[in-house]
């Protein structure tokens, strides 16, 4: 099934090529120029090209890596984990329930540091019932567990963040996540660049660094007393604050060596009269910046960098822009009667300006996120003049049988 989309892998990639491909392949394809040692494979949906492909490439001999088929996702995490802590550049990839499955082996590779990274196809966890569709799951389950997370919005940025990751966890040494829509990118055909091999060995260098070695023996997981435990976790936080640092230099580089431009954070539209901007990440950022040919009215703030949040960057954005209120879209709910959990993160950043916002929830389960609905969220925005009452609601919900969005059918 998978051979012919990655048959343009199997050999050297010497040249930018344009080509087109599904995103699950075209990460293949990125982790396979990214010469990983171990490769952890549980398939699950909408995440299962992406190791097909794999072993595809292992299979033709282009790829000289350990392809492990495992027996659960918490198994491809564990493996991985400890493949990476021997030394090993390993990889896996889930989403929804596997990610859930994965949970309780996911804080180790924080705590050890280690440059490991995964590549989640974002789908909605089975709540009310079974749902292989998009929702953001990945905000929910791991946002403090301490990986670091990038966003893609589309397949040329998904095939980019597979080279991005690996540089960042090696910069960083900490764990990576880099996440694409699931169907609207995992599955849809676009346009994409390829970077020639010898490009992206020379931005993604095996470095040197601490690994389990019996010439060196070592306690590795071993119990932490109530003496020592939280000088540790202090260790680990004091650890992650360069890490947005580093990825802004990350950028930098990908951007010398490709052209390729990439931000934290990124905006569109906001040189303008207007005091109001959509915020949010993924493919829809893709839809808004469509529809705003005709709404010129409106900007866009693209939050690329969700772990660790670039809370001080957002803001200086919205202070330097003068805006005044915040249109957030985001692809999740908590059930907490608060915030969903990308909203907690923009308030958490907006509270020392005081900016207005409201919270849209939308897409959920894989649904599409239409213009109508921006149209609904502007024209609700407008009449927004503090920060009392519900902070967030969901949009493009059946109503009743004739009405969505408050508009009669």
């Amino acid at each position: 099934m998978s051979i012919e989309p990655m048959r343009i892998f199997f050999k050297e990639v010497k040249e930018p090529i344009e080509t087109t491909m599904i995103g699950n392949y075209a990460v293949a394809g990125g982790v396979t120029q990214t010469d990983p040692d171990v490769i952890c494979a549980f398939p699950i949906t909408p995440q299962t090209q992406s190791v097909e492909g794999l072993s595809d490439v292992v299979h033709h001999g282009r790829l000289k890596a350990a392809f492990v088929n495992v027996e659960s996702e918490l198994a491809a995490i564990s493996f991985s984990t400890a493949a990476c802590a021997a030394g090993a550049r390993a990889f896996t990839a889930t989403a929804s329930q596997g990610y859930l499955l994965m949970t309780e082996a996911l804080p180790m590779a924080v705590g050890w540091r280690l440059p490991l990274t995964m590549m989640i196809s974002a789908r909605a966890f089975n709540s009310p019932n079974l749902s292989i569709w998009n929702s953001w799951e990945f905000t929910q389950v791991n946002s403090e567990l301490g990986w670091n997370i990038i966003v893609s919005e589309n397949v040329q940025e998904t095939y980019d963040a597979a080279i991005l990751s690996v540089m960042i966890s090696e910069e960083s040494l900490f764990p990576t996540i880099f996440v694409h829509d699931g169907f609207i990118i995992s599955h849809s055909v676009q346009k994409l660049t390829l970077i020639p091999d010898e490009t992206v060995r020379r931005m993604t260098p095996k470095k040197p660094r601490h690994t389990i070695d019996p010439s060196k023996p070592g306690t590795w997981g071993g119990i932490v007393t109530p003496s020592y435990f939280m000088e540790g976790r202090a260790n680990l936080e004091e650890a992650k604050e360069p890490v947005l640092s580093q990825m802004i230099d990350v950028f930098k580089k990908f951007k010398v060596e490709t052209g390729r431009e990439y931000n934290l954070i990124e905006t569109y539209n906001l040189d303008n009269s207007s005091k109001t901007a959509f915020c949010t990440m993924g493919s829809v950022s893709g839809n808004i910046i469509s529809w705003m040919t005709k709404n010129k009215d409106i900007g866009l703030i693209k939050i690329r960098a969700y772990r660790p949040f670039p809370h001080e960057q957002l803001r200086k954005i919205v202070e330097d822009y003068n805006l005044e209120k915040l249109i957030l879209l985001e692809k999740s709910d908590s059930l907490n009667g608060m915030l969903p959990p990308f909203s907690m993160s923009i308030a958490s950043a907006l509270y020392p300006i005081g900016t207005l916002f409201r919270s849209f929830i939308v897409g959920l389960g894989g649904r599409d996120v239409t213009r109508d609905e921006f149209d609904v969220a502007k024209k609700k925005m407008e009449s927004v003049t503090d920060m009392r009452g519900q902070l967030y609601q969901y949009l493009g919900v059946r109503e009743t049988k004739q009405k969505i969005l408050g508009v009669n059918l």
